[in-house]
């Protein structure tokens, strides 16, 4: 993962990425990962060496409270190498299902670029 975030966001991704797989999981404890991510912007990213990484860690608690707000916290995705993972996982796992429907590779194709854009937008 350091090698795909050079600015070392791990903390940060494993904060986020903890909230969304508790609250995937049990719904318990997932708010203390947001609690202690909202700490850590706040307290732990207060060097200019660390602006990058602090609004990145900003624009993370503001997706996990605009999703808390509008009840909308199970469409939350995970972020950097696990996201990705999950995402080829999910993709793989959707255009086999497709396939099997009997559609074909055109409808395959326009299905995939509607869940894209409905389910991941452009901020994935």
């Amino acid at each position: 993962m350091a090698k795909k975030y050079p600015n070392h966001f791990e903390f940060t991704l494993y904060l986020y990425n903890e909230f969304v797989s508790k609250h995937r999981s049990t719904g318990k404890e997932a708010r203390m990962y947001w609690h202690i991510l909202d700490k850590y912007i706040e307290v732990g990213l207060s060097k200019k060496s660390q602006t990058a990484e602090k609004k990145y860690a900003q624009k993370l608690t503001a997706i996990i409270r605009e999703a808390v707000g509008e009840w909308n916290t199970h469409l939350l995705i995970l972020k950097g190498e696990e996201g990705e993972k999950e995402y080829q996982e999910n993709m793989k796992s959707y255009i086999e299902r497709l396939y099997k429907l009997g559609h074909d590779e055109q409808s395959v194709i326009e299905s995939i670029i509607k869940k894209l854009k409905l389910n991941y937008g452009n901020d994935n």
